[in-house]
């Protein structure tokens, strides 16, 4: 951040509430005020990301709400890093829980695969209102609902997004039918929702399609891989999941990112599948 915020910084990473107290009153618009210097521009936004949390998060976010810093990004960001406390404090506080107009908590911890927030804003009222966060969470009805009787997607499914606004989606991708559902797709698969998988594979969505919508991007079974999600895997591969697709920004295969991650057992199933079908 810019050299005006590094005080406060360092109370932040202290945990020094009375400091920052200090800091604020000599300095009331510094809540509030933006840096040029990064990606997480706030001091709330840097609060937030400082996992673990410090002790007296909860005091340090009301003295900042309090000197009118912006509490959505905020929330949004904690709901990446899987900050429960920091969420929770932030909906108190009056965050919007149904995000900033391009991006929602909801769908930040669907994109980061944060189950334990993911449980915590569904508790308090997050809406699954498109296509991709009905997916995530498994909600077949609501994913169903975005059809219509002709199995043509209702504008109601939105647009697909991503957190980065600052690398924009191009207009053609964000619209565009075979992405919408194959986005929609890596997250059913992502998060293990085989009826739904299922349900939009019978829609057309594309089992080998890399859609837009993810800065690592993979295929569905990249992404069920990724997560470990075994089931997953052996419906896609029954759908005619290709195993040697490789993803688009490290090149890398579905056995690879279930390795990475930790998934050794499915990565050698991945291996074995694609070495017998080459």
């Amino acid at each position: 951040m810019d050299k005006r915020f590094h005080p406060a910084q360092a109370a932040l990473a202290a945990g020094d509430a009375a400091d920052l107290a200090s800091l604020l009153a000599a300095d009331p618009g510094l809540a509030a005020a933006i840096s040029s210097a990064n990606d997480h521009p706030t001091l709330l936004q840097c609060l937030v990301l400082s996992m673990p949390p410090v002790d007296r998060l909860e005091a340090m976010i009301d003295l900042l709400a309090d000197h009118g810093a912006e509490l959505t990004d905020p929330l949004i960001a904690a709901c990446g890093c899987n900050n429960e406390r920091a969420v929770a404090k932030l909906l108190d506080r009056g965050a919007r829980i149904e995000g900033n107009g391009r991006w929602s908590p909801l769908e930040e911890a669907l994109y980061f695969g944060q189950e334990a927030t993911l449980s915590l804003l569904l508790q308090r009222g997050a809406a699954a209102d498109n296509l991709r966060k009905a997916a995530g969470v498994g909600d077949l009805e609501k994913v169903a609902g975005y059809f219509d009787e002709q199995g043509e997607l209702t504008t109601a499914c939105g647009e697909i997004a991503w957190p980065f606004d600052r690398m924009p989606i191009p207009p053609d991708s964000r619209r565009d039918r075979r992405h919408i559902l194959g986005n929609a797709l890596n997250y059913a698969a992502s998060w293990g929702r085989v009826d739904v998988a299922k349900f939009l594979l019978d829609q057309g969505a594309e089992v080998n399609l890399i859609p837009a919508g993810f800065d690592y991007a993979g295929t569905a079974l990249h992404y069920a891989a990724h997560q470990g999600r075994r089931e997953m895997v052996d419906i896609l591969l029954k759908r005619g999941a290709d195993p040697g697709v490789r993803d688009t920004k490290i090149h890398a295969l579905a056995e690879d990112w279930a390795d990475h991650f930790g998934h050794a057992e499915l990565a050698d199933h991945l291996r074995h599948v694609r070495l017998n079908t080459e």
